[in-house]
């Protein structure tokens, strides 16, 4: 989970659904949260919360937006408050900058939370791990490449895992930079990644962390990818979000 913000990412978006949603999104990655209707009163009071972040969800009609991105430069721009907007897609991202130079935006609807994280901690400069990370227990083989009998795989547990790597728990962890094959199961344990990766690191006593390596993954498949990500985004929750997030 990311470092939370010492002060809290005000949310502000003209639907009750939209605030919810996002909500509970940055609430599962560990964030402090507010939230305000895109009202000059609401915008008023979360300016004076000084929040670290404003996530905005900008209405689609160019003169509501137009009107909403005034407030915005005024209270929070102005200011120093750094605002990330959600867009639809690149027109409604040029849209934004042309009215509110400085606006950082995250485009694609629906939001795919992912990149809602990872850019959340591009924002914070907390970017230590490149992706969702999640605490589990996997099952997984694993060997150095280039050896054909199925019998030559060590097994062991993944504790951790992401998209850009996991920590495999075992007594035996090869040397930092030695490169891996792993296979691993996710989901209902019919889909089966895998993969390359390299050791980058061992398990750190001092840290409370099991004897194991930390294995950073080579650039996985598009089926890989889909399925690893859809089985990080489960293990958080997220799938209960709203459809029209």
């Amino acid at each position: 989970m990311p470092k939370i913000a010492s002060r809290p990412i005000l949310i502000v978006a003209s639907q009750l659904e939209i605030l919810l949603g996002l909500s509970q999104a940055l609430l599962k990655f560990g964030y402090q949260i507010m939230t305000a209707h895109i009202e000059p009163e609401d915008l008023e009071h979360g300016a004076r919360m000084r929040p670290s972040l404003v996530l905005l969800r900008p209405p689609a009609a160019p003169e509501e937006r137009t009107r909403c991105l005034q407030l915005i430069r005024a209270g929070f721009l102005k200011r120093g408050v750094s605002v990330l907007a959600q867009v639809s897609g690149a027109a409604e991202g040029e849209a934004v900058q042309k009215e509110a130079g400085g606006v950082q935006t995250l485009s694609g609807r629906p939001l795919r939370l992912n990149e809602l994280y990872l850019k959340l901690q591009q924002i914070f400069e907390t970017a230590r791990r490149r992706e969702l990370r999640v605490r589990t227990e996997l099952a997984v083989a694993h060997r150095e490449p280039g050896m054909s009998r199925q019998d030559l795989f060590d097994y062991d547990t993944i504790t951790s895992l992401s998209m850009g790597g996991c920590f495999v728990k075992t007594d035996t962890p090869d040397p930092v930079g030695t490169r891996v094959e792993t296979v691993f199961c996710v989901g209902s344990g019919s889909q089966s990644i895998r993969t390359f990766a390299v050791v980058r690191r061992h398990g750190r006593a001092e840290a409370g962390e099991p004897a194991g390596m930390g294995l950073e993954f080579e650039p996985l498949s598009e089926a890989n990818r889909a399925a690893l990500e859809s089985f990080l985004i489960d293990q958080l929750g997220t799938p209960d979000l709203p459809a029209e997030l």
